[in-house]
């Protein structure tokens, strides 16, 4: 048998596992065709945030939080689908939470004076592939909830 070599403790590194949540973002946002830098509107140690433009006043936003302990870090995506106005919002608030009885794997929510459709997913073990997922189930959902919100209130879709 060989010798066996004895390492100083100054030389031994430790290695973390798991994915970088950062990275992993990125690259959902690189596969979308955006470009992750220019999309990104604010980064702290322990959280970030980007915003990428849909098209017709949307937005999507993506929040990372948690960043520092990879296994507790949480991924948010949501898109605003509506304004809730001060007139009639308790009928509005009230049709949306009905309607959001039919919503596949999302959420809605009020932030502000928004109803967003949104998801919030755990980074521990997820792949871009179940990041662009969430990003569909929000995508073909929030036509329809709008269009069933419109005609629930009795306005005219746009």
């Amino acid at each position: 048998m060989g010798k066996i070599k004895k390492f100083s403790a100054v030389n031994i590194r430790k290695i973390t596992g798991g994915k970088d949540p950062i990275r992993l973002v990125e690259e959902f946002i690189l596969r979308r065709g955006f470009d992750p830098e220019e999309c990104r509107r604010e980064g702290e140690q322990d959280s970030a945030r980007w915003m990428l433009s849909l098209g017709d006043n949307e937005e999507l936003e993506i929040l990372a939080e948690g960043i520092k302990k990879p296994a507790e870090t949480t991924i948010y995506m949501g898109i605003n689908v509506a304004t809730v106005p001060l007139r009639g919002a308790s009928d509005m608030l009230a049709a949306a939470l009905e309607i959001a009885d039919g919503l596949v794997g999302i959420k809605v929510s009020l932030v502000g004076h928004y109803l967003v459709l949104s998801s919030t997913l755990g980074v521990a073990g997820i792949t871009v592939e179940e990041l662009d997922y969430h990003y569909k189930l929000i995508d073909a959902q929030q036509q329809w909830f709008r269009e069933t919100l419109a005609e629930e209130l009795g306005w005219e879709s746009s």
